[in-house]
């Protein structure tokens, strides 16, 4: 159960109040019947309620049986109370010293008539909880109402006048036994009721928690400053309301704003979270996309012939990763120069002339004087090859790719056209991502993890470019444009 040791701390709390009652009866020590000096006296049928209250609430973490069994006792003090009000009769019960202080209207020997309404309520929680634990929240909620409502009368001093207001009396022992005992059952259930809300760990929680203590503490504190005011002379009661008013007022902006700057803080932490979180989840699918690709392209009859095809694809697969690992902490142009793209481009056409002329592509090419890029005719050429690479993969046999570059304001601009399968809209967004693979290609079984166009990302990045991908969707082609800075010949 949550907060176990909660429960047992609060149901010592109720036990330790009725038993300090019993005691100051049994012994006929005042001093522990009406603490502090003056206060309303606690009943030793109210001491008996509290205690079998609190033992009824501890057996709720291992016996749920044997707590509903003491709630019935507590129910039957609440019904011997309400026999002895109705009647007019406290059945010759044991009563208080004829000295300690007792609420207005409360007979001897039976507890004042609002702790009499609390332990019904209590009784009614304790035997409720097992199997109705919303129907217990609710009646602990009432019987704490009763119990703040005689605190703040105790401490602004109604229960010493005239009028029903005196009939808020209340022992402060049983006060914070039914907080206590509130507090138990309601973490006792802490699944049903009001206590997700409480317990939510999102802003709803946050908010719930900053308020609510506020919200009980507050008029109690500026009331009691209210009424020592007015009792020390500082001011009336016209003033003083005036002054509670605009201290409510303040600390309730105080309070909207602290719980405004906590939500914000908490919205900030959920936010890492989550990102922390799907980061973890990309890592974890990656390396499992990885471990499945790298299978299916090396699942082959195991001959002479195939191994060394398999060692030798299984090469370019580490080398195209490292490179995008490397590329992606930051590259350096370590041969920055000037250079025309065309060379670059022609020379990436003549590495893939053989393989596009086997499968039956037909290749239309149109380098017109662009401008030159400042960068490594290297990796220029790189981003060129694998976008043809790429295009040959998709473009089945008959089918077409265009090459051109031509001037694009201070930019070269390079595309890559193919008629093959193309890319579907939800694909789209990921295309340059390393290690993604659209639905085609997994289909149609074509070579390579995905590495490719993430190495053309990060070049064109690298040469301070930009290059974006479009198709019309599958089965239709797609383009790969490239745009590179141009520098002054």
């Amino acid at each position: 159960m949550k907060g176990s040791s909660l429960i047992v701390a609060a149901s010592a709390v109720a036990v330790l109040c009725g038993a300090i009652g019993i005691v100051g009866w049994l012994f006929e020590i005042r001093g522990l019947l009406s603490i502090p000096d003056g206060a309303p006296g606690l009943s030793p049928l109210s001491a008996v309620g509290l205690v079998a209250a609190g033992a009824a609430l501890m057996c709720a973490v291992r016996s749920p049986r044997s707590m509903q069994l003491l709630g019935l006792v507590v129910l039957a003090i609440f019904i011997v109370a309400a026999a002895g009000y109705m009647t007019g009769s406290s059945f010759g019960l044991g009563d208080l010293p004829s000295d300690v202080a007792r609420g207005a209207g409360t007979l001897p020997g039976l507890p004042a008539p609002n702790s009499m309404i609390a332990f019904g309520c209590i009784a009614i929680a304790l035997v409720s909880m097992p199997r109705h634990p919303t129907i217990a929240q609710s009646a602990m909620l009432l019987a704490f109402v009763i119990a703040y409502l005689a605190a703040l009368g105790e401490l602004f001093g109604a229960s010493l006048v005239e009028g029903l207001s005196a009939y808020s009396a209340m022992s402060p022992q049983t006060i914070v036994a039914i907080g206590a005992l509130t507090l138990g059952v309601l973490y006792a259930t802490a699944d049903a009721g009001v206590m997700p809300l409480v317990m939510d760990r999102g802003v709803a929680g946050l908010a719930v928690r900053r308020f609510l203590p506020i919200a009980v503490g507050l008029p109690v504190v500026l009331g009691g400053l209210r009424v020592a005011g007015e009792v020390a002379g500082l001011f009336d009661t016209r003033f003083g309301t005036a002054l509670m008013a605009v201290a409510s007022a303040a600390l309730a902006g105080i309070l909207t704003i602290d719980i405004a700057i906590a939500i914000r803080d908490l919205d900030q932490r959920l936010g890492r979270e989550h990102s922390a979180r799907a980061i973890a989840e990309s890592e974890s699918r990656i390396k499992n996309d990885v471990l499945s690709l790298l299978t299916q392209e090396l699942r082959t009859p195991a001959n002479v012939e195939t191994v060394s095809v398999n060692a030798a694809r299984l090469r370019q697969y580490v080398d195209d990763a490292m490179e995008v690992a490397s590329l992606a902490q930051g590259g350096l142009l370590l041969e920055p120069l000037d250079v025309d793209p065309r060379d670059a481009v022609r020379a990436a056409l003549d590495a893939w002339a053989s393989r596009i002329a086997q499968k039956g592509i037909t290749l239309t090419s149109r380098l017109t004087p662009s401008g030159i890029v400042r960068g490594d005719p290297a990796r220029i050429q790189r981003i060129a090859g694998n976008l043809l690479s790429n295009a040959v993969k998709f473009t089945s046999s008959g089918g077409e790719i265009r090459v051109e570059t031509v001037r694009d304001g201070d930019f070269v601009r390079l595309t890559v056209a193919d008629t093959g399968v193309g890319i579907a809209a939800d694909f789209l967004p990921y295309v340059f991502e390393p290690f993604r693979r659209s639905g085609a290609l997994v289909d149609g079984h074509v070579e390579g993890l995905g590495l490719g166009l993430a190495i053309v990302r990060h070049l064109v990045e690298l040469h301070g470019g930009s290059v974006m991908a479009s198709s019309d969707g599958v089965g239709h082609g797609a383009s790969f444009v490239v745009r590179l800075p141009s520098v002054a010949a």
